[in-house]
């Protein structure tokens, strides 16, 4: 009788397109990790100090073809964390990864201090003024230290650049336990507040009467336990009359009343000043 020889599959001996489902599914998980942990302290969402993109690469080190089938897929599914505050995006990413390497990140976070915030307004319309970068999620965290960050100075130039800012879909603001002057939530009511003066101000009392419409408008949440907000990207809102652009704002605005009546009580009265 004839004896009969069972081949065993491997993964390399599987289709491509079999291969590719199989690597989203081990890739996919890695959106569970941010980078970002809770310590149910009252600092909120603190950077993992364990955490390394490398960690959830490391399927794309088996072998070549494997990187080849998986690197984009990998890229796009990992979030990548900045920790060091003298690194410069550009140039590292630039000196590591290839331009359509770079064109796979959708997930970025940086610790940022305040050479960072004010560097912010010179980005431009992309995010660190690279045009490549198309992110999903952009993380500020705060870097954590024995100083208090002053964000109050940085209201203005962060407004001018979300009036503009392309290929970022959510930017997020982490505490991350570092000390900030006045809270997290009293500058996020600033900021919020400024976005709809300057808004307003821009459609209906520019130079020459010309109307200059945001190029996105965001979307806005703001979470007491984990102090962190963030800012949505949505589509820009409609040129409409002035009356009926203040009713649609009108929500907007009860939502920061309110938002405002909930800070912690701030003994400087500059700090109850309106901000629309």
């Amino acid at each position: 009788m004839p004896s009969t020889t069972i081949s065993k599959s491997t993964l390399l001996s599987l289709p491509a397109e079999l291969r590719t489902q199989i690597l989203e599914y081990v890739f996919t998980s890695n959106l569970a990790h941010n980078g970002l942990i809770s310590h149910s302290t009252p600092g909120g969402l603190c950077l993992d100090d364990e955490y390394t993109a490398q960690t959830h690469l490391s399927p794309l080190l088996v072998c070549r073809q494997l990187y080849l089938d998986g690197h984009h897929l990998a890229f796009t599914k990992t979030h990548f964390l900045m920790t060091n505050l003298f690194s410069s995006v550009p140039e590292r990413s630039a000196r590591l990864l290839r331009p359509k390497t770079i064109k796979a990140i959708r997930h970025l976070t940086f610790v940022a201090d305040a050479r960072h915030f004010r560097a912010l307004s010179t980005w431009g319309p992309y995010p660190f003024s690279m045009p490549s970068l198309h992110l999903e999620t952009l993380t500020i965290a705060l870097y954590r230290s024995t100083f208090c960050h002053y964000l109050f100075d940085f209201t203005a130039g962060i407004v001018r650049l979300l009036r503009e800012l392309r290929n970022v879909r959510r930017v997020v603001v982490v505490r991350n336990g570092a000390l900030v002057k006045g809270g997290l939530r009293a500058w996020f009511n600033r900021l919020v507040g400024l976005v709809l003066k300057v808004d307003h101000r821009e459609r209906y009392m520019g130079e020459g009467g010309m109307p200059r419409c945001e190029g996105v408008w965001w979307g806005w949440g703001f979470d007491e336990v984990e102090q962190r907000f963030w800012l949505e990207a949505r589509e820009p809102k409609p040129l409409l009359d002035e009356e009926t652009y203040l009713r649609g704002m009108l929500p907007l605005m009860d939502e920061l009343r309110v938002s405002v009546e909930s800070e912690e009580w701030n003994p400087d009265p500059r700090s109850r000043r309106h901000y629309y």
